[in-house]
């Protein structure tokens, strides 16, 4: 009976333990270098979809007591697209020699995206203050915000949520955040959200954040939106990592 007493005590004492409070805050230091790799997959229906793999390098350049600032540039791009029956895809890692028609249209319009640098200054509560791209891209931006989360002031416990209102592409993102579990250095967030704007739809999602640097260290969501008639969903998968 002794023994029964004991393992119970100690199953509460785990559970107690995990289920710690913990302080999110952006914890960079200058010269962090950490990697990104996204893979995000959207359909159309019937009109097609693509699929792709992106991997990112972010330095960390510069660090105050209320800002970060961190220049992000894309290694390599990997993409499969079905445009109305079309099938293309490309590859930079492959040469010219390696690529057929499709593949080179594809890398007239995607290496671009390779040379441009994107600068970003976020404060320790993850919000992003400014970004710049040179040489300027339209929507590059979304690259270093896709897995942003706003941290709130207080500190979180397992049950807490907060929201946040985030604009993207023309869409309105009403996300609502809760913590579904502390343990190992790691917040379990779930996130689900409402979209508005240029048309009407959901997110889910989950996210897991390192309490020490406050770094999302993956980052999954669902967005479904019906705009005109027609439904289009974005699935994206984001993992960053420490080098």
């Amino acid at each position: 009976m002794k023994k029964i007493f004991v393992l119970f005590v100690f199953a509460v004492s785990v559970q107690v333990f995990a289920q710690e409070s913990a302080l999110l805050r952006v914890n960079y230091n200058k010269g962090d270098v950490y990697e990104i790799k996204m893979i995000q997959q959207q359909s159309t229906g019937i009109q097609g979809g693509s699929d792709m793999t992106i991997l990112m390098d972010m330095v960390v350049t510069e660090v105050t007591d209320e800002t970060f600032e961190a220049e992000s540039k894309i290694t390599s791009i990997n993409m499969d697209m079905n445009q109305s029956g079309m099938s293309m895809s490309y590859d930079s890692s492959k040469s010219d020699d390696e690529l057929d028609a499709m593949g080179k249209m594809l890398k007239g319009q995607l290496s671009p995206m390779m040379s441009a640098v994107i600068t970003s200054t976020i404060d320790k509560y993850g919000n992003t203050l400014a970004t710049t791209v040179e040489p300027s891209i339209p929507s590059m931006e979304q690259f270093t915000n896709g897995a942003a989360i706003n941290y709130p002031k207080e500190e979180v416990k397992v049950g807490s949520s907060w929201t946040s209102d985030n604009e993207q592409q023309g869409m309105t993102i009403k996300t609502t955040y809760t913590v579904t579990e502390i343990t190992d250095g790691v917040v379990y967030i779930d996130i689900k959200g409402d979209v508005s704007g240029v048309g009407t739809g959901s997110m889910t999602g989950t996210s897991e954040v390192e309490i020490s640097t406050g770094m999302a260290k993956n980052n999954t969501s669902e967005i479904t939106v019906t705009a005109q008639g027609i439904e289009v969903s974005v699935s994206s998968d984001i993992q960053m990592t420490k080098k």
